[in-house]
């Protein structure tokens, strides 16, 4: 009898050890016990996310907004039950075709929803409605597949945390619903805090954007840098496109799609600040002094000063808050060709930047200079014409350097990656800093700047509630409009506050007047509201 129920008991034990052997290989082959409910129901994405994209504070700079999204059932009871919150966007034809077919439909909706054949859920939109930095951030394709800017360049830690949001409801082992079960949401990693942070500030980007709009700038470029790290705070280039829908901007002609605040520009007397630090670098001082006729000659070339009449006698303070050419032109030549390329290559001009990892601009025209044989090359150069080109990004940086006392750090938009609790795990290094220019040149050149906004052609740039220094440039481009007539770029560059700076900041604008009418306005509004914000 006791070897029976032995006997018995390990029969009993071995059906029960190949019971769990089966479930056990049934769940391996379908991943998890959750595919193995996946067999008995029918299912439909509402929605996929994919790592965040954070300004400096950790604000988002995607996923910022929801969209109200209902799920129906497939049953036809339920196209009734939604008829009334279904957005306008909604296409009920599809819907219908959807339901029909035996599948979930998901459309946009107007108000909330929750009975049995049909709810609601907060959908998250990647760029949403207003989308900001646009040029920067980049966008994805419709595999998920970052295109260009941040999306591109980290597309794999920003793959690392996919997320999607399914509905689904029980079906039998044929497929057909079940009576009285109602629809539900499963959430797998969906809206996952993990990503990458920048080194914008959400506050500063809005304001340069705003700027953009309300100054009517068509064609142009803001940047905004920290002084003491070069860190990008706002970068903004327009006209734009709408991340959400790229395809339609293919054929615009007023290139979108192009990053104009790391595209390199003609940059006119916003260089003579360069000239000016070469020179007194190089033992120059303020009082040099040259007499303005209006033109400078050197063989057969004129070079004419906008003061047609001439401005007469000037020393540097006078000839930079006047920016007059034919000074800058003696003051280069008196100084000469390698001090100015020397200290210009220093200020990072003719260099790429990389804005994070891999992620590098194009690095523009300075020219060398073995190459500036005749004297015309340098008289163009003075003031910031001929071979010379340079991105709004590069000049920003440019006075940074001054700001900072002389030292240049090349520019950064990399600021930190982020875990699945939002919190920073890996810090980005800051470029390494070199001494440009000596701290006391810095200050005179500062000096100057400061002058030619409280004095010169800088006026309209000034803050109302702190001080400033910079510079305006009306660049020629070499490049002909349509009706025959060269077009200008304009400018200011400069930096706030004058004492104490903080903020470095260039406007560009494409085919503008000047960069007293059209740039320095922009400026002040950017600074003031910049100050506002402390």
């Amino acid at each position: 009898m006791q070897k029976r129920v032995c006997a018995l008991f390990f029969l009993f034990a071995l059906c029960i050890g190949m019971l769990c052997v089966h479930m056990l290989t049934v769940l391996e082959q379908n991943g998890s016990a959750s595919a193995v409910r996946a067999n008995n129901t029918v299912s439909a994405v509402v929605g996929e996310t994919r790592g965040y994209i954070y300004d400096r504070n950790l604000q988002p700079l995607v996923n910022r907004e929801t969209e109200l999204t209902v799920a129906l059932k497939p049953t036809f009871s339920a196209l009734f039950a939604v008829d009334a919150v279904l957005s306008e966007t909604a296409g009920k034809d599809a819907l219908y075709e959807t339901v029909a077919s035996g599948k979930i439909a998901v459309a946009a909706a107007n108000v909330p929803l929750c009975v049995g054949e049909a709810k609601t859920v907060s959908k998250v939109l990647r760029y949403g409605t207003k989308p900001t930095a646009v040029h920067i951030i980049g966008y994805v394709n419709g595999d998920g597949e970052g295109v260009c800017g941040i999306e591109q360049y980290y597309n794999d830690d920003l793959k690392k945390a996919n997320g999607v949001l399914r509905a689904y409801c029980a079906t039998d082992a044929k497929g057909r619903l079940l009576d009285g079960t109602a629809l539900e949401f499963t959430a797998d990693n969906y809206n996952n805090p993990a990503g990458v942070a920048l080194t914008i500030d959400t506050r500063i980007q809005e304001i340069v954007e705003t700027a953009l709009q309300k100054f009517q700038i068509e064609k142009g470029a803001v940047v905004v840098l920290s002084t003491d790290t070069s860190e990008i705070l706002a970068m903004a280039s327009t006209p734009t496109y709408d991340p959400n829908r790229p395809a339609d901007y293919l054929d615009d002609g007023n290139a979108p799609f192009l990053n104009r605040a790391v595209t390199p520009y003609s940059v006119g007397s916003v260089f003579k600040a360069v000239v000016a630090a070469a020179a007194l670098e190089n033992g120059q001082a303020e009082t040099f002094s040259y007499t303005c006729t209006g033109a400078y000659t050197i063989g057969q070339t004129v070079f004419r000063c906008h003061m047609h009449a001439g401005h007469g006698a000037q020393n540097m303070p006078q000839a930079m808050s006047n920016s007059c050419n034919p000074y800058f032109i003696a003051l280069a030549r008196n100084t000469g060709v390698n001090p100015i390329c020397s200290m210009a290559q220093n200020l990072g001009l003719g260099a790429r930047v990389e804005l994070a990892d891999g992620f590098y601009t194009t690095p523009g025209t300075m020219p060398a200079a073995e190459t500036l044989t005749a004297p015309q090359d340098l008289a163009n150069l003075a003031f910031g014409q001929g071979e010379l080109l340079a991105s709004p990004l590069q000049m920003t940086a440019v006075y940074a350097a001054i700001a900072n006392g002389g030292v240049y750090r090349a520019p950064s938009l990399m600021y930190a990656k982020t875990d699945a609790a939002k919190e920073v795990y890996q810090r980005a290094f800051l470029p390494p800093t070199r001494r440009a220019m000596s701290e006391d040149t810095a200050k005179r050149v500062g000096a100057l700047l400061y002058y030619a906004v409280e004095n010169g052609s800088g006026k309209r740039a000034k803050p109302q509630n702190c001080s400033a220094a910079g510079k305006t440039a009306t660049a020629q481009s070499g490049w002909i409009a349509e009706d025959g007539t060269e077009i200008t770029q304009s400018w200011f560059c400069g930096y706030f506050p004058y004492e104490s700076p903080q903020y470095a900041v260039t406007v560009l604008k494409e085919n503008g007047e000047g960069g007293s009418a059209d740039c320095a306005p922009v400026f002040q509004y950017i600074a003031d509201s910049i100050w506002n914000l402390q």
